[in-house]
């Protein structure tokens, strides 16, 4: 989009006021068809252009760039699914050709702007690929010209599993990608390495990628100038609110800077496959939820209930990837998205778990097996620079870990150990203790509004005084969550006060196990951990057990095994605390700086 000798024209008439008119465009999608209008008299295409040369018109780099989707095409006739029409001119042009094309968009102006000026009868509907029926399929092609970017890409891959023919078919992608991420704020456009390798795994080959970056880059010198030479006719025209094209200009000159060092760029990309691949790629939802818990109870040996599955994934606090085989859940891997004190600075975190392939649909543990397939498309989609988590960590076995370090996806930045100790009555101060999470008259273990105060600032007092460390939040919503509404586990969830001022030390949290007490969590400024513990040794006394046996990362373990030196004994239990390295993100920063603790897994 780019004529970079910005002269100003007389302004392009005006559509009559019964038409639909690029005015009626949603923002910035109005502003982008304006200018191309105001500026060029006319507006036929809504995508970048591919400039050879600064002195090339903004409509003749246009045309350039939709000869070259051309080119990708399979020759006519053939059915072709348009998925993101612009202004109708490629799917008027398709229908002329000879091949038999449908449009589809979620933007009912862009449809009723396309069937003014092409005609009534071109064929589209107004309506999201997640949502589209097909019904005018099987297709051969399907075709995105800048709309890719707007659509998850497992959901375009899902689409093309689901809409395309059982035989050959090809898939063509002309768009802007992320090419790298370096920090947190490199959010936004699909990364193109996991677009291709997404592809991959559902089996499409790349057999064309032409790199377009430097000549599509002009495009936004071009809209950035022209839009800044009609400002005062875009705001009046428009309605734009105040401030609205400086975001808009400064959002333009990100995109560009972003150009210039790297991070974005625009491809041409084809992709073909012979035949249906009889695998699939899903995000588990509701709607998997029973598969998932009958793949769990035969790789785990014990039921997950629909109550804690919904605990775990329900309402938006977890994410999974599942491989279906023939309508067949043969694969998982889950994640649960934890609040974590960064440093210091709140992030989140996606704590994995319920990583399952089924008996023997993954035996030989392939690079591209089921176990890749879903851990490596869960991390591109969840985890790293950019993605809406920026760490990730879990609890995996020393097999489970080892396999997915051979593969690629995760490093070693931790571990964990047991500390323990013998149950006795210590000589540490006795203090008020209040038991928590009675049942209120509807039968919730529920805080009361002051236990929610008092824990959130225990939480606080702890959370300074680690701020070179990584924790999990400890605040009243998590203690709610995590322990007085688990769906099948009891635990002891104690307050300590002093006794005459009342005044919180801190708060633990405790399970009864056959021999042993297990002292889950800990939350408190660090120097009441010591009161924490002997409080947690004094129940297992009075329980007639003979130990208190506590979790926690090994560069951390002298929080705890400084209590009490002489009876503490630490044991390593082969569990690692792993990072993703499949995408970029911080990795280094996270070694030896992990504070977990037994309660941070999702199992115990």
């Amino acid at each position: 989009m780019s004529e970079l000798t910005t002269v100003a024209r007389k302004p392009a008439p005006l559509p009559d006021e019964g038409a639909v008119s690029t005015r009626s465009f949603v923002f910035p999608l109005s502003v982008y068809a304006r200018v191309l209008e105001l500026q060029s008299g006319r507006v036929d295409y809504m995508h970048y252009g591919v400039f050879e040369s600064p002195e090339d018109n903004v409509r003749v780099a246009q045309e350039r760039a939709s000869a070259l989707m051309w080119q990708a095409l399979p020759p006519p006739p053939g059915r072709i699914l348009e998925v993101g029409i612009g202004l109708g001119t490629t799917l008027a042009r398709l229908k002329a050709a000879g091949y038999a094309p449908f449009g589809i968009t979620p933007d009912a102006q862009q449809a009723a702007f396309a069937r003014q000026r092409h005609g009534q009868d071109l064929p589209l509907d107004v309506v999201r690929l997640e949502d589209f029926a097909g019904h005018q399929g099987p297709w051969q092609t399907l075709l995105f010209q800048e709309s890719a970017q707007y659509i998850d890409p497992l959901a375009i891959f899902d689409a093309a599993h689901r809409l395309l023919g059982e035989g050959p078919a090809t898939l063509v992608v002309m768009d802007e990608f992320a090419l790298k991420r370096e920090s947190d704020e490199h959010r936004g456009l699909h990364r193109l390495d996991h677009f291709c390798a997404l592809a991959a795994r559902w089996g499409w080959r790349l057999t064309l990628r032409t790199e377009l970056s430097r000549k599509a880059q002009p495009s936004l010198s071009y809209m950035q100038r022209n839009m800044r030479t009609w400002a005062e006719q875009l705001r009046t025209e428009l309605q734009l609110a105040p401030g609205q094209l400086a975001e808009l200009d400064a959002a333009l000159q990100q995109y560009w800077q972003r150009y210039e060092e790297g991070l974005y760029g625009y491809a041409l990309l084809r992709f073909e496959r012979a035949q249906r691949p009889a695998e699939r790629l899903v995000a588990v939802e509701q709607g998997h939820a029973a598969q998932a818990q009958a793949l769990f109870a035969q790789v785990f040996g014990h039921t997950m209930s629909p109550a804690h599955w919904h605990w775990k994934y329900g309402e938006g606090r977890g994410r999974a990837i599942g491989l279906l085989r023939e309508g067949v859940m043969v694969a998982h891997y889950g994640g649960v998205t934890r609040r974590v004190s960064c440093f210091g600075q709140p992030a989140l975190a996606c704590q994995v778990c319920d990583v399952m392939v089924a008996p023997g649909a993954n035996t030989a543990l392939q690079r591209r097996g089921p176990v890749y397939q879903v851990g490596a498309t869960f991390l591109e989609r969840e985890i790293g620079w950019g993605q809406p988590h920026r760490v990730g960590f879990g609890f995996p076995s020393q097999r489970a870990f080892g396999v997915a370090q051979r593969q690629g996806l995760y490093e070693a930045v931790d571990s964990i150990v047991r500390v323990s100790w013998p149950a006795a009555d210590t000589r540490a101060p006795r203090r008020r203790v209040e038991r928590l999470g009675a049942p209120d008259a509807q039968g919730q273990a529920t805080l009361t509004p002051r236990q929610r105060q008092e824990i959130d600032g225990l939480w606080q007092a702890m959370a300074a005084a680690f701020p070179h460390l990584v924790l999990g939040v400890r605040d009243a919503a998590w203690v709610q969550h995590r322990y007085l509404s688990h769906p099948t586990l009891h635990y002891q969830v104690l307050l300590l006060r002093r006794p005459w001022t009342r005044r919180p030390v801190g708060l633990l949290v405790m399970r009864l196990h056959e021999q042993h007490l297990e002292l889950l969590d800990l939350v408190g400024p660090p120097e009441a951990f010591a009161e924490l513990v002997a409080q947690a040794r004094r129940e297992a006394q009075a329980a007639g057990l003979a130990r208190v046996e506590a979790w926690i990362t090994q560069s951390q373990q002298a929080c705890l095994s400084s209590i009490d030196p002489a009876a503490c004994s630490v044991v390593p239990l082969g569990i690692t605390v792993p990072a993703n390295v499949h995408t970029p993100g911080p990795v280094e920063e996270l070694r030896d700086r992990w504070f977990l603790l037994g309660g941070d897994a999702d199992f115990t």
